[in-house]
Parts: C-alpha cells; structure tokens; sequence
C-alpha cells in the first residue's frame, strides 16, 4: 500500500513538472528560444543544444532576417503593449488608449479638456479619466500629463509616492523653467514632506520635459512574428504559418551508451532524456496552439486581414480556447508577448484578442453610466437602489458589484454625486 501510495506521490510529481515545462515553452516568444535552450542545456550534464534543420537539410543557426520584420515604433501600439502587459488596462479601454494617445502633442501632453474631448470622440468623459490615469502610470513617467508643471510633477512622485500631484503642479508652475535642486527641494518642504539625497538624484535623473521624445528615441525594432498569415496573390486565400523553433535539446549518444554498465548513471541520463523529452514535445505543443490560433484568427477576421472589410475587430477569446482546447491560464499565457504578421502588418496578438470576462460586465457597466448620467433624480440613487434597477432590465449583479463598477468607471459615490 505505501509502494504504490509512493508511486503515485512520483508520478503526480512528474506531471506537475511536466506542465511546468508546457507553460514555460508556451509563453516564450520565438526570439527567446536560444536563451531558453542555453538556460536548460547548462543546467544539464547530458544535453545538448542543436540547430535544427531546415527542409533543405541545412542547420539553422537562429538567425531571425527570414521572419523578421521591421517596424516603425507607433507611439499608441508601445504604450498599449505595456499597459495590457502590467495589466493596467482591459479590452475595453484599449480603443479609447488609442484615441488618446494619437492626440498627445510632440511632447507627450494632453492639453485637451476632457468633457469637450468626450463629446468628440464619443467615449465617455470617465472612460477618458481612466485612460488618462493608467497612460501617466506608464514610462517614461510624464506622459498624458497636462503640461511641463505636471509632468514634473508625476515624475517626482515617481519617486515620492505621497506627493500631492495637483498641488504641487500649481507649484511648479512658474517654476518649470529653472527646474534645480533648489525647487526640488522647496516643492517637497512646502508639503512636508521627508527625502534623502539618493531621492534627490533618482528624481534628477526622471525629469524630461519632452517624455514622449524619450519614448521614442528608436525610431525602427525589429519584430519577429510567432505567427504569420500570408494571402495567395491568385485566389486571395489566406493561410497560417508559425515558424518552428530554432533549436532542440538532444542527450549526447555518448553519454547513453557509457551510462549503461552503470545504475547511477543509467538513471541520472533516464531523468535527462525525459526532461529532454518534455521540452521538445512542449516546443511541439506550442507550435501546434499557435497554428490553431491563426486559424482561428482567419475563420473569424478574415475578411479585416484580406482586406475586405475596412473595421477590425477582435476576436472573443473562448472562441479561441475552444479552438485550441487550452484553459483560461494555459490561454493568457500562449497570448503573452507574441506577434502576428498578417497582409494589413504586424500586430500584437494580445491586442487582436477580446476578454470574454470584460464582454459579460460591458453591458452591465453601460447600464450603470446610463443610469447615473441620466436625470438629476439619478445623482441620489445609492448602490442597492441601482442594483434592483438594473435588475428589472435583466442585468443581475449585487450591490458590491454595483459599487466596484462605479469606482471602475470613476463615478463617486452617491454622498459626493449628491453634493456636486
């Protein structure tokens, strides 16, 4: 009883190394495979990393020319790949991030009012606050600010989190010209508030009056795509292929055959090869999701990519776990820092993915804005009353959900909405 109880403890074990090994593979973007490779192979005595080779029986040695293609940086695509990448922003927020950032000036400043912005752009005015709040999180700190004042301001409290951002940007004012140790110094003991010297240099070497500039100081990378869907010239059919990783881990043969008069041996390269075994069939694994998710990609947008149809949309992501028989986690992680080639360019496959979970709440949260900016009458409305109202027009969510909406949405509660 205790043997096989033991037994099942090992393979339990083994499994869970196993889809440790899957996940990892999964989520590296195709440029990472060499320092992957390296990082298995040199924690290892017996394997060895190999080129592979290509169709003509040529090794490939990992250069990445064939695949790669360059990119102009766009302002709006870095600053959205790195808020969904912090997980600052949802799918719901991503178009109106783009609506922004396209309107910042040279030096990264939104100098536009926001109510007279909202009814321009169609987005409502909290959608706007809340793009505005998660762009000024990004780097370099500064960007979405109002102006220099305020930009210096939010690289300060880069530093000094407890900074009253608005008060110290009425500070600065008439200060952003000459900005020194001195009004540095100042600004932080007209609040008091304590820093150090090494503060000091950390918010001297943040200051950039032109954030956006800093941004874009490369103006070309280079992206290798994961995934890449060509167009038949002739018949215009689209099609999916994913470049296989460059590299594969073998067992040197000559550690197998010294290995078999010896039982410690014989099992220390057993352990080897299986390892060995799980990456490579993990590299198969991951080469085999993604083509199912450009196929996927294909059968629902195919007509954007092909260039029939002018609106792109995105695709919801459990028709895409459908698709590839993958869970929730085992998704995020396959969608994380990977690049699509497709005839319309390259894009990021994270932002050409809808979250099914920000689907269920959109309506809910649409009901809510609604509802609140309606009449005066709503303004009194407290967050139990709003939920048996939605209620009545089938949106089933609790008081907590009610409340957590709001905050999301940057509506106050009723107390400060019935004293505006």
């Amino acid at each position: 009883m205790q043997g096989s109880q033991k037994q099942r403890q090992q393979l339990s074990l083994r499994q869970k190394s196993w889809l440790a090994t899957r996940a990892l593979v999964l989520e590296q973007p195709i440029t990472d495979f060499g320092t992957l490779m390296d990082r298995f192979a040199a924690d290892s005595m017996f394997a060895e990393k190999h080129a592979v080779s290509n169709a003509s029986g040529e090794s490939w040695n990992g250069d990445f020319d064939a695949v790669a293609a360059p990119e102009v940086s766009d302002p709006a695509d870095i600053i959205v790949e790195q808020l969904l990448d912090n997980g600052l922003i949802d799918d719901s927020l991503i178009d109106c991030v783009r609506f922004v950032v396209s309107d910042l000036d040279a030096n990264g400043f939104f100098r536009k009012e926001v109510a007279a912005y909202a009814q321009s752009t169609g987005f409502t005015a909290a959608q706007i606050r809340q793009s505005l709040e998660a762009i000024r999180s990004a780097e370099p700190a500064g960007l979405g600010a109002t102006g220099v004042a305020n930009a210096f301001a939010l690289q300060i409290a880069r530093v000094i989190p407890d900074l009253p951002i608005a008060a110290c940007t009425r500070f600065l004012r008439t200060r952003e010209r000459a900005m020194a140790p001195g009004v540095i110094r100042a600004c932080l003991k007209q609040y008091n508030i304590d820093y150090s010297p090494e503060n000091l240099q950390r918010i001297l070497s943040l200051l950039d009056p032109s954030p956006l500039k800093r941004l874009l100081n490369d103006q070309t990378r280079t992206i290798v795509p994961d995934i890449i869907i060509q167009q038949d010239p002739l018949t215009g059919s689209l099609s999916c292929i994913v470049p296989d990783a460059p590299w594969r881990l073998f067992i040197d043969p000559i550690a197998i055959s010294s290995a078999r008069e010896d039982p410690e041996a014989r099992k220390r390269v057993s352990l080897e090869l299986t390892r060995v075994k799980w990456i490579n069939d993990a590299i198969a694994e991951r080469t085999l999701v993604l083509r199912r998710i450009g196929e996927a990609l294909i059968a629902s947008i195919g007509a954007y990519l092909s260039g029939h149809a002018d609106h792109p949309s995105r695709v919801p992501v459990v028709q895409l776990m459908e698709a590839t028989n993958l869970s929730r986690t085992a998704m995020v992680r396959a969608l994380q820092r990977k690049y699509v080639q497709t005839p319309r360019g390259t894009f990021r496959l994270r932002a050409m993915v809808l979250d099914r979970w920000e689907t269920s709440s959109a309506p809910a949260k649409d009901a809510l804005t609604r509802l609140l900016t309606s009449t005066l009458h709503s303004r009194a409305l407290s967050d139990r009353q709003i939920a048996v109202i939605l209620e009545t027009q089938g949106i089933h969510i609790s008081r907590r959900t009610v409340a957590k909406y709001r905050l999301m949405l940057g509506i106050p509660s009723r107390y400060f909405r019935d004293n505006q």
